[in-house]
């Protein structure tokens, strides 16, 4: 008995079961993603569901796509059920056979509910879609990523900014979604594009 007892003294501590998801940068989702969209569920089969965009914010593809279901697990469970009807807003990038996938799991996927979002783990600063929406197209008429995606310590990763930090954090007062990704992109320490005018 003393033997048993010693023995899950000494491995108790060595199981850990405090799981984490490794949760990519919004500023990189956006970067990476070949689409993001605004629309609805059409149709969900076994692995799959059919996605009727009603707004393109980044990227172009047919109205009706087909977006792989990704596989929940402990530390990314899905908030809700996927059916016909749901509203998302997707980060989204494209898989060989056509079909889309959401980037990072849930961190693509946002459920969309009476034009707010019903996951309490998103930044408080996406306060609703048509503010994540602007600050979406903001950040990317802004910022330019260089780099490897797949550098999972973004080590080799940096952005370019094509205005001044003051402009910026002035542009920034009026969207909070886009201010947080700024903050987001300025962990990064981008560099300033220099603009030659032609007179």
């Amino acid at each position: 008995m003393r033997l048993v007892v010693c023995l899950l003294l000494l491995l108790v501590p060595t199981l850990n079961y405090g799981f984490k998801k490794n949760v990519t940068p919004y500023s990189i989702v956006i970067s990476k993603a070949v689409l993001i969209v605004d629309g609805t569920i059409s149709k969900v089969s076994k692995k799959e569901y059919q996605f009727t965009i009603s707004e393109f914010v980044k990227g172009k593809s047919n109205l009706k796509i087909n977006v792989v279901i990704w596989e929940e697990w402990l530390c990314d469970p899905r908030i809700k059920e996927l059916k016909a009807g749901q509203r998302l807003i997707l980060f989204l990038e494209k898989l060989p056979n056509g079909n889309f996938y959401p980037i990072n799991e849930s961190t693509g996927e946002l459920y969309v509910d009476d034009n707010s979002f019903p996951n309490i783990f998103l930044p408080k600063d996406f306060s609703n879609p048509t503010v994540l929406k602007k600050g979406i197209a903001m950040f990317l008429e802004t910022y330019t990523f260089y780099g490897n995606f797949n550098d999972r310590f973004y080590q080799n990763c940096y952005f370019v900014r094509n205005k001044s930090i003051f402009e910026v954090y002035r542009i920034a007062k009026n969207n909070t979604a886009f201010k947080f990704l700024v903050d987001n992109a300025e962990y990064f320490k981008p560099t300033e594009a220099i603009i030659l005018l032609n007179n």
